[in-house]
């Protein structure tokens, strides 16, 4: 079951209501006429919400929630006051909840919710990145890496390099999971259950037990299945602390879902980003000059900001390399990450800004990027853990059909749709935290296993249920996989590409616990009758790599071919390939889907995806999936995944690596790519339009 699924006993229904102005202050709020509704029970507000809830805002609240990621980042002078909603009377955003309401069902909240009234004085305000945000503030260190970096000297070009200058963009993206955040809050004699739609099991105990103030071990969540997150869901949100507050206070079970609308607000996004590329190159294609400037959006109360120079660090060697990131505060809601956070549009401005130097210097874009191979992390000055990005190139070339030498644009035509090819290089890094598995073993021969980890979707249940029936040689359909509790051993979040890495190793732990008492016991211990516990181990992982001082990264390498139709106006994407060092695929089934996902992914961000905002009244105009566009079936080629499968045991004794991310960087710049191949035209802005490649000048005459 999902969290919202779950319907209890005298349940009751909370529902948000939302100010549309994104910038000012509450002058009145009149919930009479509301509470005089069938079945309303209360109206909370920020002039009750203290003395009724225990509802507060405090820098420890914040730094342990979503608002406070980020904020570490920036000095103390420039650090700011969390935002919580219900807890002042100024308005930070448009969709803001200035009240919460709640009833005896779903139907009686939403009627009440309506007859709510409120004033607000209205101020000016500034939603999107603009010509005048020149400087902004300047983090110093996320992500585990250095915000402003530069190394080297810049120098001059000479006269026979060529110098690429250009500014990329794209615009706020949506997460849209198919199932929206929920919780269901029991609070019961000092005792919490919470049914929650989280990643991040563990630490939403742990910020609604300190919101409550009650001891961790009297909150339990219970997270048996998340119909996605792709990042919304792997940090802690208002709503979630809510809900048991609440809940506390009426005595019943609280059920308090986002709508699609709040999803846009309410659980973050991918925020906009203007990024400046400046890339010097010799006349045979290599650097001399890397420099990535980025500007990126974020709220006035929280700390995240998209890190776009993450790879732009890592991936290509230069000898003069320059990294910023300029932050601007505008009246949003505060952004979170979103899927391979950082990497993801920072791969589309450096990937398009390469393949505008290859075709400036008439040279294959795939070659471009073997002369200038990482061969070992130069801005770490560390040697790779394991790096097979050439073997990623050659199958890939093989595969797909990639052309052996440079193509003019405009080569190719198939019946109406001029046909263009594009590419792409990704990277993404190895994460890995502590983690603890418990294994159990009965008498008759089956197995439990047990840890805090969630299933967002990506196949944890089967490779915890494989690893283990590996292990020790049991049936699989005899292993029953529990995952998603807070009463369960502790396991890192379900993001940053880390949960197999961090959990498979602990649970291999556990079962060598296991098989080393089972040698002690000469196999005796099937002597036991029923269910009863034979053997309980649990093992944990430290989340540090088998060595030192080398660097731990995935890689891989996009093929793209896409067609417009000049006559009908359609751009599509006719096939795709993609090949990816990953280390070793523990399930060859469940690892392509995930890249086959993050490829959509970068096809929606490449074509579709845009939330737009109202610049005169500063709300987000399609904050919904009627008017927010994602790629469905038809949008969608055969998508062709090849996994180098080489184990990295520098990693971990496993070898095994994250891949919920990788397959998303690089995609939009090879689509982008590929369209300045069938077009000629460069597009620099996302997302792509048949329209947006008319504006654009072409650079070759057509044919």
């Amino acid at each position: 079951m999902y969290a919202a699924d779950f319907h209890l006993p005298h349940m009751l229904y909370a529902v948000g209501i939302r100010c549309h102005v994104p910038h000012g202050k509450i002058i009145r709020i009149a919930d009479e006429e509301a509470l005089r509704s069938n079945g309303v029970v209360a109206v909370y507000t920020h002039l009750n919400a203290f003395e009724e809830l225990g509802w507060t805002v405090t820098e420890e609240l914040t730094r342990a929630s979503a608002e406070g990621l980020g904020l570490s980042a920036f000095k103390q002078s420039e650090s700011v006051v969390g935002y919580r909603p219900l807890t002042t009377d100024v308005i930070r955003f448009a969709g803001q909840w200035i009240a919460v309401l709640v009833a005896r069902t779903i139907h009686d909240a939403n009627r009440g919710a309506s007859l709510v009234q409120f004033e607000v004085e209205s101020y000016d305000h500034n939603v999107s990145l603009n010509q005048a945000d020149i400087e902004g503030s300047k983090p110093v260190c996320f992500f585990g890496e250095q915000m402003q970096v530069e190394r080297g000297l810049r120098g001059t070009a000479d006269a026979t390099d060529i110098v690429i200058s250009q500014i990329y963009k794209t615009p706020v993206q949506l997460h849209q999971p198919i199932e929206p955040s929920a919780t269901v809050a029991v609070y019961e004699d000092t005792q919490l259950t919470l049914f929650d739609s989280t990643q991040a099991v563990v630490a939403t105990r742990d910020h609604v037990a300190l919101s409550l103030g009650l001891p961790k071990e009297r909150v339990r969540v219970v997270t048996h299945f998340v119909g996605g997150g792709f990042g919304s869901k792997n940090q802690v949100w208002p709503h979630q602390a809510l809900a048991a507050h609440i809940s506390r206070s009426l005595g019943r079970p609280v059920s308090l879902q986002l709508t699609r609308n709040d999803m846009a607000v309410a659980s973050g996004y991918r925020s906009q980003t203007k990024q400046k590329v400046e890339i010097v190159a010799d006349r045979y294609g290599k650097l001399k000059s890397l420099r990535h400037l980025s500007h990126v959006a974020t709220s006035t109360a929280g700390g995240y900001f998209e890190p776009c120079g993450l790879s732009t660090l890592a991936l290509y060697p230069s000898p003069h390399l320059e990294v910023g990131h300029f932050v601007h505060r505008k009246h949003v809601s505060t952004p979170t990450p979103f899927r391979a956070p950082g990497e993801t549009p920072g791969s589309f401005a450096v990937e398009s800004a390469l393949d505008e130097v290859a075709h400036r210097l008439r040279i294959n874009p795939l070659e471009l990027r073997k002369l200038n191979y990482p061969s070992r992390n130069t801005y770490q000055d560390r040697e790779w853990s394991s790096i097979h990005l050439d073997k990623c190139y050659t199958i890939g070339a093989e595969e797909f059909g990639w052309p052996s030498s440079y193509v003019e644009p405009r080569s190719f035509r198939d019946g109406r749709e001029a046909v263009g090819y594009g590419m792409a290089t990704t990277c993404y890094p190895a994460d890995v935290l502590p983690a603890s598995v418990t294994v159990k073993l009965t008498h008759s021969g089956h197995a439990v296993v047990e840890t805090a980890a969630a299933d967002i979707g990506t196949g944890m249940y089967t490779i915890l249920a494989q690893t283990v029936a590996d292990q020790l040689s049991i049936p699989f359909d005899l292993i029953d996989v529990r995952l998603g509790e807070s009463v369960f051993p502790p396991s890192p979040s379900a993001g940053r590409s880390r949960s197999t890495s961090s959990v498979l190793p602990a649970t291999k732990n556990a079962c060598e616990k296991i098989r080393r008492k089972l040698n002690a016991k000469h196999n005796t211990w099937t002597t036991g009758s029923g269910e009863e516990w034979a053997i309980v181990e649990t093992g944990t992982y430290s989340g540090t790599a088998n060595a030192d001082n080398l660097s731990f990264y995935s890689f891989g390498a996009h093929f793209v071919e896409v067609g417009v139709d000049e006559e009908f106006a359609k751009v599509r994407v006719r096939r795709f390939t993609s090949v990816l060092d990953c280390g070793r695929i523990v399930n060859p089934k469940t690892a392509a889907s995930q890249i086959r996902g993050s490829i959509i992914f970068g096809i929606g961000m490449a074509l579709m995806e845009d939330a737009q905002f109202d610049r005169e009244g500063g709300r987000l105009v399609n904050d919904n999936l009627a008017d927010y566009h994602v790629p469905v079936n038809a949008d969608i080629p055969e998508i062709d995944i090849h996994f180098i499968n080489e184990p990295d045991f520098h990693f971990n004794t496993l070898g095994v690596r994250g891949l919920g991310e990788i397959g998303l960087p690089g995609t939009a710049a090879a689509i982008a790519n590929a369209l300045y191949s069938a077009t000629g035209r460069r597009i620099r802005s996302l997302p792509i339009s048949y329209s947006s490649l008319l504006a654009a000048d072409s650079t070759v005459k057509p044919r």
